[in-house]
């Protein structure tokens, strides 16, 4: 019979598995005489052999530290003693460190009231002593920055409305550095013509749509010292999950300096513009430090059109078209170099019209040859970029055209051909071709220019038809389309001579050859094969159709294009195949579905319709191209195999529930009886369990391939589910710890019992296939709309190969492990099906040797 451990064991036990240290220190001599592993190895860095020695002998590093002392005080006195953070040197690792611990010396009495033993526990709290040194190192660091920087910082508690100011900003609104200042008291110190814009801007930041930037420039009067003063402060203000503001804090900076120093140059601006306005050029300034600017109304209306516009610097460059804002940073990066700048680059005004700008410009440099200022023009240039830009289009369009373009004169010489006529004619360079017009056509075609082409062209202006040319090189005769317009002297009227435009037509009359010898040749090969073949055009409609459906259904070919293919589908499948090729169709994947057909002879047909998706040259999508391949046979191959599955699995469920029952009778009865064949009966009603699971399995998969499997979608919090499942599969395995990790994933809709299903199946198979591992990891998230889980293990793994067939029915690990897991490889198969069918997707990643990771991402579709 089994026994209960003593006392003793059980204490043992409980101090050696806790993560807190723990020791017992027997005697005046401190002999340690437990002490549990955090102690030994974490706390102490040593190993076991410490048991049995005094604390002296097994901690020598100690000496010279309060701690023998302690111990003895405590031992004499019988007083505790306890110590919170204090610093304890130790050797871990060979190297003597610094720890922090928060320990206790408890006294035990024996039944004479005298001490026999100390007990210590203690805590490491080396980390958190760490944070916070490096947090105060860190803040000293910050504030002796700001000083050196003469920033001064703020705090405004918004639920209080105190503010808390340091000494920098009481200076800056001229309070002395001891006065205590509240917020209503510092307002009346802005000067007034900025009050309004400093109560805008606070406003402003406390609504939580501005995203709670604060962010202004304004004037104070000193409250003692009455200095008028320019400050830039720039803060923020945090909201709550209500979008309600609870704290608002930021910077001050004196910045009087650099704006006294720009107003001494507005006045030598305001003698530059009147020149510049003379030559239709508008000036700006930019101040460095400040990233502020400054600029005439000429300037804001050649950059957007309008010159009343306030524009900062973000705001200039907002305007700069996108494709020409490198050609700007280029030029500014090169000034930074030579001091100068200079460049054209377009703009686009609010109105949406594009306008050429030229920018020229210089940097002003302080005694330490730092750049302070950027001053500079812009001309608008619109009109003569656009006459450069066309002229420049023409002749690309000319030079790089795929077709003969030349110009002649009057007199039947050619004075220009293009890099394409040159080609095709056979020149090897412009003076090669430079000849008369009448060696550019076969001699044959002689006598019609002359009688023909040349007095419609003097008549009408343009002529334009087929031509037979001649190739200089080879003589081969070219066919050609060409279009031929008169030039004539703008101030007599009499002709110069002609511009013609000459199309290749041997490509085209060499296509519609190989289309005619396709056509023949695709139609052959559909009238031969023993499949249906079908395409659609780009709206999903069908176009074709070979005889091999035509003769299984019995109906004509025009009768099957456009949907009407979906009348020869029976009426139950039809809306499951037209909803199936729809999605398929809008989301451009490959299709796959089953339905049956009635067939010419009358009996029904189970047809597998598969399609690929067509694109052209451009990538740009033209339809489906298919095929329909009768499986009748197979079909009722498998729908016998399902039928029989179904029925054994239900013949069996009825005697193993029977048996099931029984067996928890004799176990409870044996149980009472104290007899030991309870524990035998146990493990046989555990494996009645598992029967149970594979014939309710069976029982799953007969009803997925009848359609028969139900779902009861509703709303349930999803990381709920997962908490409250994992916490009952914890029990059971003793040897692998379910970890946790759950990103905010919000409400579910769903079947509750199905998911709990697949997420079971996915933590056991992670549990039995790392045998090995004491880990296992289960996390989730929200992702693009949908709830993802995975469940992810460190155990066999699965080969590349492999990976994609674990979703097959009856697919089971293979190899000299197989025995090692046993299954009937249905549990992936039937958990694929139900997220499939909740209208989610499941998938692997697996390394073989170092785990496999199972997900499945469920759609936030709420009805």
């Amino acid at each position: 019979m089994n026994h209960a451990p003593t006392d003793v064991a059980v204490f043992s036990a409980i101090i050696e598995e806790s993560p807190t240290p723990i020791a017992l220190y027997e005697g005046r001599e401190m002999r340690i005489r437990l002490a549990n592993k955090a102690m030994i190895c974490d706390a102490w860095g040593k190993d076991g052999s410490v048991i049995g020695k005094t604390l002296k002998e097994a901690l020598p590093e100690l000496e010279g530290q309060p701690f023998f002392q302690l111990l003895e005080d405590v031992f004499t006195t019988g007083k505790p003693y306890e110590a919170e953070e204090d610093l304890v040197q130790m050797i871990i690792d060979g190297q003597l460190q610094d720890n922090y611990y928060s320990f206790t010396y408890k006294p035990l009495f024996n039944a004479e009231g005298k001490v026999w033993a100390i007990l210590n526990t203690a805590t490491n709290v080396t980390g958190q002593v760490t944070a916070r040194k490096h947090a105060h190192e860190i803040k000293e660091q910050l504030n002796f920055s700001l000083a050196a920087a003469g920033i001064g910082t703020w705090y405004l508690n918004l639920d209080t409305n105190k503010v808390s100011w340091d000494e920098r900003t009481k200076e800056l609104y001229g309070f002395p550095k001891d006065d205590v200042v509240v917020y209503e008291e510092a307002l009346k110190y802005i000067h007034p013509n900025d009050r309004l814009l400093v109560d805008a801007a606070v406003t402003r930041a406390l609504n939580h749509e501005s995203g709670g930037n604060y962010d202004i420039k304004f004037r104070t009067i000193g409250a003692v010292d009455k200095k008028l003063r320019w400050l830039h402060c720039k803060g923020k203000a945090y909201f709550n999950t209500n979008g309600q503001p609870y704290r608002f804090s930021g910077i001050t900076l004196d910045i009087s300096e650099q704006v006294f120093a720009d107003e001494k140059i507005k006045s030598a601006e305001q003698l530059a513009q009147l020149a510049l306005e003379n030559i239709d050029a508008g000036s700006y300034l930019v101040h460095l430090a400040t990233n502020a600017i400054s600029y005439t109304p000429l300037f804001a209306k050649i950059l957007t059109g309008n010159e009343a516009v306030d524009l900062n610097r973000e705001a200039f460059i907002k305007y700069v078209h996108p494709e020409d804002l490198k050609v700007r940073k280029a030029a500014y990066e090169k000034a930074l170099r030579t001091g100068k700048l200079s460049y054209e680059a377009r703009v686009v005004w609010d109105d949406g019209s594009v306008h050429w700008i030229k920018v020229t410009g210089r940097y002003t440099y302080d005694n330490t040859k730092k750049p302070t200022h950027f001053s500079g023009i812009v001309e608008d240039i619109t009109a003569d970029a656009e006459a450069k830009l066309e002229q420049q289009r023409l002749l690309w369009l000319i030079d790089n055209s795929t077709d003969l373009i030349a110009l002649s004169n009057w007199d039947g010489k050619l004075t220009y051909l293009n890099k394409a006529g040159q080609k095709m004619m056979g020149f090897d360079s412009l003076q090669e071709a430079q000849r008369p017009t009448v060696e550019y056509v076969m001699p044959d075609q002689v006598k019609r220019v002359a009688e023909e082409i040349n007095p419609s062209l003097l008549k009408h202006g343009r002529w334009e038809g087929e031509v037979i040319y001649r190739n200089h090189k080879t003589g081969e005769a070219i066919p050609g389309y060409a279009t031929s317009l008169l030039v004539r002297d703008v101030a007599s009227g009499e002709p110069l001579g002609r511009a013609s435009v000459v199309r290749d037509l041997r490509p085209e009359i060499a296509a519609r050859k190989a289309l005619i010898e396709s056509e023949q040749l695709f139609r052959a090969i559909t009238t031969a094969s023993p499949t249906a073949l079908w395409m659609t055009d780009n709206s999903g409609e069908i176009t074709y159709v070979n005889q091999v459906w035509v003769n299984w259904t019995g109906r004509p070919l025009d009768e099957h294009l456009g949907s009407g293919w979906l009348n020869s589908v029976l009426p139950d499948d039809v809306q499951v195949a037209a909803d199936k090729f729809i999605n398929d169709f809008k989301a451009q994947v490959v299709h796959e579905s089953f339905f049956r057909i009635t067939h010419l002879n009358g009996k029904i047909r189970w047809v597998v319709c598969t399609g690929n998706p067509q694109y052209n040259a451009e990538g740009i999508f033209k339809g489906y191209v298919g095929a329909c391949v009768d499986i009748t046979d197979q079909k009722q191959l498998q729908q016998q195999k399902d039928e029989f599955i179904g029925i054994a699995s239900h013949e069996l469920k009825t005697p193993v529930t029977s048996l099931k029952a029984y067996t928890q009778v004799l176990q409870t009865i044996f149980m009472r009886e104290g007899d030991e064949k309870s524990a035998m009966l146990g493990k046989m009603n555990n494996q009645i369990d598992r029967l149970t699971s594979l014939i309710g399995d069976l029982l799953d998969v007969t009803k997925i391939q009848s359609g028969r499997l139900q779902f009861n979608d509703d709303y349930f919090d999803f990381n709920q589910l997962i908490t409250e499942l994992v916490e009952d599969l914890q029990r059971t395995t003793s040897k692998h710890q379910i970890a946790l990790e759950l990103n905010t994933t919000g409400t579910a809709y769903a079947d509750k019992d199905r998911i709990v299903q697949v997420i079971t199946n996915l933590i056991s198979n992670a549990i039995k296939y790392s045998p090995q591992a004491d880990k296992i990891i289960v996390r989730t998230s929200l992702k693009n709309n949908e709830i993802n889980v995975c469940v992810q293990d460190f155990g066999i793994g699965i080969k590349e190969d492999k990976q994609h067939k674990v979703f097959e029915q009856f697919y089971r690990v293979s190899g000299d492990k197989q025995h090692t897991f046993p299954g009937l490889g249905l549990g992936l198969y039937i958990s694929s099906e139900i997220i499939k069918r909740e209208g989610g997707r499941i998938w692997v990643t697996s390394v073989e040797g170092q785990g496999s990771t199972f997900c499945f991402a469920l759609p936030v579709n709420h009805p």
